[in-house]
């Protein structure tokens, strides 16, 4: 694989992630908001859903493909 495949693939990532800190989840390459309430927030992405659990939940940051959770967070989990 070329200098410039490897480049393209790292600025380019499609691959959903997410990123845990404390009171805070970071999710990049996500599909679409299915729900939300300050107690439970649900996102789809390509291959499943990630369910939010917690108190005081609030969406901090919303772009195309990112967004930034906020809150007391209690539980995640991947379908």
């Amino acid at each position: 694989m070329k200098i410039i495949d490897k480049l393209s693939d790292y600025i380019y990532d499609k691959d959903m992630s997410i990123h845990v800190y404390e009171n805070h989840i970071n999710i990049v390459n996500y599909k679409e908001i299915a729900s939300f309430d300050s107690t439970k927030i649900v996102i789809i992405y390509n291959n499943g859903s990630i369910n939010i659990g917690g108190k005081n939940l609030v969406v901090s940051k919303l772009l195309s493909n990112e967004l930034l959770i906020s809150g007391e967070i209690k539980q995640i989990e991947l379908r």
